[in-house]
């Protein structure tokens, strides 16, 4: 029998936590339309559109747009738990690393910090995560610059978690405009970063908000029995 598929609302328990280990890709639900990724061991999870693809850790490491050298990829693989989705008819890893593309895409990813990482890490490295460079920063400096934050708001989780989300706006290098819904969090002991991106090209984006906003609310971390 298949396993049942996560409920979407569970007393606020959403942008939470999928853990560094074992993850279930259950199949879409009931005509639902949507896949979900399930980490068991944290009762986390979020979804997805059934057609979209999905990318683990060892493909996105592996990408020729990190360059990493072997140490620095294992290092990572041991410190980072990833999951990709990209939305186009033809995926490819490098979507992931391109802004601005026509379909949505983005990334689920937790980190396993180190101390160093721990004592520099504030709301603007935070708002950083994804993109390296706070647009909050970018914004107050340039007003009428490559970035538009177009929403902010502070996200806390009963079990410690807390953040902020943000839809940001801003100019690619290509030329053309892209739009995130960024959700980054931290665990109360200051030991994982929690981030979660979707977006796409700006037209992408308004043609697709409501669905992406779905996507982006699905993160969710449930009650521990």
């Amino acid at each position: 029998m298949a396993p049942a598929c996560p409920r979407t609302a569970r007393r606020g328990r959403r942008w939470g936590g999928l853990a560094l280990a074992a993850v279930t890709v259950l199949g879409a639900c009931g005509g639902s339309g949507f896949q979900y990724v399930k980490n068991d061991d944290f009762n986390a999870y979020f979804k997805v559109d059934a057609d979209w693809t999905l990318f683990d850790e060892n493909e996105f490491f592996a990408s020729p747009a990190l360059d990493l050298e072997p140490l620095e990829r294992q290092r990572r693989l041991a410190t980072t738990w990833i999951r990709g989705f990209d939305a186009s008819a033809e995926p490819a890893l490098v979507n992931l690393f391109t802004n601005g593309t026509p379909e949505p895409h983005g990334v689920a990813r937790i980190q396993r910090l180190t101390e160093a990482e721990r004592e520099s890490l504030d709301l603007s490295a935070m708002r950083a995560a994804h993109l390296g460079f706070d647009p909050v920063e970018v914004k107050r400096d340039e007003p009428q610059g490559p970035v538009e934050v177009l929403s902010e708001a502070d996200v806390s989780l009963d079990g410690g978690q807390h953040g902020v989300r943000m839809e940001v706006a801003f100019d690619t290098a290509g030329g053309d405009v892209a739009v995130i819904d960024q959700t980054t969090l931290v665990d109360s002991g200051r030991g994982l970063l929690y981030l979660f991106v979707v977006g796409c090209s700006s037209r992408c984006y308004a043609e697709n908000q409501e669905m992406i906003k779905e996507i982006a609310d699905s993160w969710t971390i449930e009650e521990t029995p």
